[in-house]
């Protein structure tokens, strides 16, 4: 997770980028793993020819433990119809 500096309800923190993107600016949203679990909505500023990059932003929200984790892996709740249960059982090798 990426260390945040905070000013008031604005922080800022370093990223690496794993490949050198084509965008030395896109939005960027940062959720914490550990307490106190904020949500920030931002942007992102990559310096030219690196895969270097700052980010600033403003804390949004404050989640629960399971929703702030859920959020880190862009997960979502699923209904019972999506799922399917043979596939989960047996592994992927079943074919429906």
């Amino acid at each position: 997770m990426a260390k945040t500096h905070d000013v008031g309800k604005f922080y800022w923190h370093t990223m690496i980028y794993p490949i050198k993107p084509p965008v030395l600016f896109e939005k960027a949203n940062t959720q914490e793993i550990e307490p106190p679990y904020r949500f920030g909505s931002g942007v992102c500023i990559r310096f030219p020819f690196t895969r270097a990059s700052l980010v600033f932003g403003k804390w949004v929200k404050s989640y629960s433990e399971s929703q702030a984790l859920t959020n880190a892996v862009g997960g979502r709740p699923m209904n019972q119809e999506e799922v399917n249960w043979n596939y989960v059982r047996d592994g992927a090798e079943y074919d429906v």
